[in-house]
């Protein structure tokens, strides 16, 4: 899924966060507690494609079991409804500019050295626009998960549940690289998220 790696992407760019984390964990200020709310923003775009991603791949399909429920996962998926409960938890990256300016500038400029707090301002003006981003990666798996969750209705509806069941793990397998990086970007988030949450709480 070649537009999910600007996702990816943008999670690698947070590198810069990490080369400069002890100098701002030494002198923590209130303002960390808005940079926990950014990194928390960045992350539920995530966690949203990965919980789509994992109801379609965790379907069997049995015709003695639970048809009924998996059928039903089925049909919320081919009728897109992942784009909704996706857009309900993406982050909304219109307010990172404002939060850097009003909390973040000050911190950064007061304890980083001036070329890493202007790296810094440059990451969040990135970061303010990544909106778009995240409406292409959000489009992208949908139209994904729709066009498979119809392709497997077909399938379970003709009554080949064996055929329907190894379009699944084929498809597991396919976005296996994809789920990974996704484990990545959000471990990374959160150990940041974590580190920060405790620096705020020593103001």
């Amino acid at each position: 899924m070649p537009i999910l790696n600007d996702l990816f992407d943008l999670a690698d760019k947070l590198g810069i966060i990490q080369s400069v984390k002890s100098k701002l964990l030494r002198q923590p200020d209130p303002a960390a507690d808005k940079l926990v709310a950014v990194l928390g923003e960045l992350s539920k775009v995530y966690g949203a494609c990965d919980a789509e991603l994992l109801r379609f791949l965790s379907l069997s399909f049995d015709p003695v079991g639970r048809m009924a429920e998996e059928r039903a996962v089925l049909l919320t998926l081919e009728g897109g409804q992942m784009w909704a409960r996706a857009s309900e938890s993406r982050g909304h990256c219109h307010k990172i500019w404002n939060i850097y300016e009003n909390y973040l500038h000050r911190w950064f400029y007061d304890v980083l050295a001036s070329n890493e707090a202007a790296q810094m301002e440059a990451l969040f003006r990135g970061l303010s626009y990544a909106d778009s981003q995240m409406d292409m990666a959000l489009h992208e798996l949908t139209n994904w998960l729709t066009k498979e969750a119809q392709e497997t209705l077909d399938l379970v509806d003709a009554g080949r549940h064996d055929e329907a069941n190894q379009r699944i793990k084929a498809a597991r397998k396919q976005v296996l690289p994809t789920r990974q990086s996704i484990s990545k970007a959000m471990s990374g988030l959160v150990q940041l998220q974590g580190e920060f949450i405790v620096a705020s709480g020593t103001v």
